[in-house]
């Protein structure tokens, strides 16, 4: 394991990893990229649609803030795919620090949910992204861990 391939000396094209990690990650790039398209285009963000959180009722309407920050994190999950298709095309060497990161995302997810917990009053069913917080989590530490194995 080469944990000098997080911050390499330089940002180029030359990857080392496991090829598993290398062709698994513009998979994960694309699925992050709709999901970041679903929560910033949408009208309702993917909240009610796809998370299933019901709407809230009041003057001037909840939903509406709740739909703005959705949004916005859309807006920023947007970016993160850009930079993993920049990564992808100039920067391979880069693909260990980007696991990182997205297994840093998870963790900030899973954190965000216990300080902020929403019961089964707040869902018709368990939302997608909640189910599959904790699955995440283990496939990207492995794919991180292979990421950082050097490639025979």
């Amino acid at each position: 394991m080469d944990l000098s391939s997080l911050f390499p000396q330089q940002a180029n094209n030359d990857y080392r990893g496991s090829k598993i990690a290398l062709f698994v990650f513009p998979l994960i790039a694309l699925v992050i990229l709709g999901r970041s398209l679903i929560h910033f285009l949408k009208g309702d963000a993917g909240i009610n649609s796809i998370a299933t959180i019901i709407t809230f009722d009041g003057s001037p309407d909840p939903d509406q803030v709740i739909y703005l920050f959705a949004s916005l994190w859309g807006s920023q999950q947007v970016i993160m795919a850009l930079l993993y298709a920049v990564v992808l095309l100039r920067y391979r060497a880069l693909i260990p620090l980007m696991y990182l990161l997205l297994l840093i995302e998870i963790g900030f997810r899973l954190i965000s949910g216990s300080l902020h917990p929403l019961t089964e009053i707040y869902y018709l069913r368990t939302p997608p992204g909640g189910a599959g917080n904790i699955p995440s989590l283990i496939a990207i530490s492995v794919l991180l861990l292979l990421s950082l194995r050097r490639s025979s």
